[in-house]
């Protein structure tokens, strides 16, 4: 069953290693078009191509603005559910303490008690 597990968890990490080498990928491939796109001699260009250069720009802001909308999006939820995990592991404690206490007491009544007035049957002597 071990072995089982290793494997999975082998194939899920080749698999967020593969993810995220496509996630790098389009990343710079995405930015470097972004980049040539604004490196563009836009003087010596002809009006029409002026034209269709600012309508590429208006859409590059555009998404650009859209992408950081949604990452801001994203981070706030991921701080969300960090709170939301704080806050399931915050209400927990009490009952922690009493597992705690209870395994405290358990442990101590079999280490040191040893009540006389038991029969020895219960006693175990």
């Amino acid at each position: 069953m071990q072995q089982i597990f290793n494997q999975v968890g082998q194939i899920a990490q080749q698999l967020a290693t593969v993810i995220w080498r496509v996630l790098q990928f389009i990343w710079t491939w995405s930015f470097g078009q972004v980049v040539r796109m604004f490196q563009m001699p836009f003087n010596n260009l002809p009006i029409w191509k002026q034209i269709v250069y600012v309508v590429v720009i208006a859409a590059l802001a555009y998404f650009i603005y859209k992408i950081f909308k949604d990452l801001l999006k994203a981070v706030q939820s991921i701080l969300s559910a960090i709170v939301g995990l704080i806050s399931a592991l915050i209400a927990m404690l009490p009952q922690i303490v009493l597992v705690g206490l209870i395994a405290f007491g358990g442990a101590w009544v079999i280490t040191t008690l040893n009540p006389t007035w038991m029969p020895e049957v219960l006693v175990g002597h």
